[in-house]
């Protein structure tokens, strides 16, 4: 199905976007079906050669994906079947300005239903072409919420939910046509409710507005729904503890915060190991094994990072003192006060697409225009904004 020309990007002002879940139906389908059909000879072919060389077992790998791609489809298919069509009526959305309309779809027992609105924008960039081309979404910004309770409306079959976020003025505008390469902006919704849960997206544009000549990424007061207040409790939860001590306040980000994410990553490094031992075992060039090899050594580091790295930060009078280390070996560092210009909020790393997750690092930007994390891996915005907001009163940086 051809996408959207560069016009309708440009010019739409108001209109009704559809939802990406029957496409993604096509999709699903399409290439589970081929992959499928691919891989189960495998599982007819491989109990043969391993007689011979046991190395092919590795080849039950692609028909267990074919499973996973198999129940990937039956699920968009359940969700399809129950929630039918989904579309997002939808007001002019300027940068620094507002994206605001309302959902329609069908969802049952709405009154007690909580609803996630996830807004984010995307740079989508492929490499390569052909059977090798191959296509990411990285997150450059996202925002969500729920939905306050009671403001979920239903009329007839049809629910209606409300949208509105505040856009940042410093973001990009929408440039990507149709499945070309460029900047996204996605609005997501997703309930958790018996059975298959609801999840669609839509491709939203979003224009620079003619007044965006100043960078402010706050939320207008009342623009959004309001948040329940954090507590240093709240994010000692998340394995992140604010105490006070005699050299200041102590910021403790704890190892093993992001499970989730640490299990992905070393799965795709045993994943790693077994490919390099499968080189070692056929015996190609060393060269390759050693780029393998080397790769492997940063796979490891990381893993480890990820699930026993320790970061401390303590904002004393003077300086900041922030210390890294894995079981007590690392390194720390003091920095003073004065040299801290700005303390941001910044992607560092994302789980895929885009429905992946995001995780920010509190990035301090000196006058030497380096940058030095002051705690990274946090999963939660909202925690995220909290921290870097204290330490910015802290540091002194919201004094004018």
């Amino acid at each position: 199905m051809p996408g959207p020309s560069r016009a309708d990007i440009r010019d739409v002002s108001t209109g009704t976007i559809p939802g990406n879940t029957r496409s993604n139906l096509r999709t699903s389908w399409s290439f589970a079906v081929v992959w499928n059909l691919i891989s189960t000879p495998l599982l007819f072919i491989i109990p043969q050669e391993y007689e011979r060389n046991h190395l092919a077992a590795i080849g039950f790998l692609f028909p267990v994906i074919g499973v996973g791609l198999l129940t990937w489809a039956v699920i968009t298919t359940l969700r399809w079947r129950r929630f039918g069509p989904s579309r997002f009526e939808m007001s002019p959305a300027t940068l620094g300005g507002q994206l605001s309309g309302t959902i329609h779809t069908r969802l049952d027992n709405v009154h007690s239903t909580r609803v996630t609105l996830k807004l984010t924008c995307l740079d989508r960039i492929t490499r390569g072409s052909g059977d090798n081309r191959d296509t990411r979404e990285n997150i450059i910004w996202r925002e969500e919420y729920v939905v306050p309770e009671g403001q979920v409306g239903l009329g007839g079959l049809d629910a209606s939910i409300p949208v509105r976020f505040a856009l940042p003025a410093d973001a990009r505008e929408t440039t990507a046509v149709g499945q070309s390469d460029g900047i996204v902006w996605v609005l997501a919704a997703e309930a958790n409710v018996p059975g298959v849960d609801f999840k669609e997206d839509f491709d939203v544009p979003v224009r620079r507005g003619a007044a965006t000549g100043t960078v402010e990424t706050t939320r207008t007061d009342g623009f959004a729904p309001v948040r329940a207040p954090l507590s240093p409790m709240d994010l000692a939860a998340s394995g992140i503890h604010v105490t006070p001590t005699v050299e200041g306040t102590q910021y403790y980000f704890a190892r093993a915060r992001n499970a989730s994410f640490a299990s992905g990553l070393t799965m795709f490094t045993l994943l790693w190991t077994g490919a390099l031992w499968v080189q070692y075992a056929v015996g190609i060039p060393r060269f390759f094994i050693f780029v393998t090899g080397a790769f492997e050594i940063l796979l490891i580091v990381i893993v480890l990072e990820v699930w026993l790295g320790v970061t401390t930060v303590t904002i004393g009078s003077d300086s900041v003192h922030r210390r890294r280390d894995i079981f007590g070996i690392g390194s720390a560092r003091i920095i003073p006060k004065r040299t801290i210009t700005r303390l941001d909020l910044h992607i560092s790393m994302q789980t895929t697409g885009r429905s992946g997750i995001p995780y920010y690092e509190l990035r301090a930007t000196l006058d030497t225009g380096k940058h030095k994390h002051l705690g990274d891996g946090i999963r939660n915005k909202q925690h995220a904004e909290w921290l870097a907001e204290r330490m910015r009163g802290e540091i002194g940086l919201n004094a004018s």
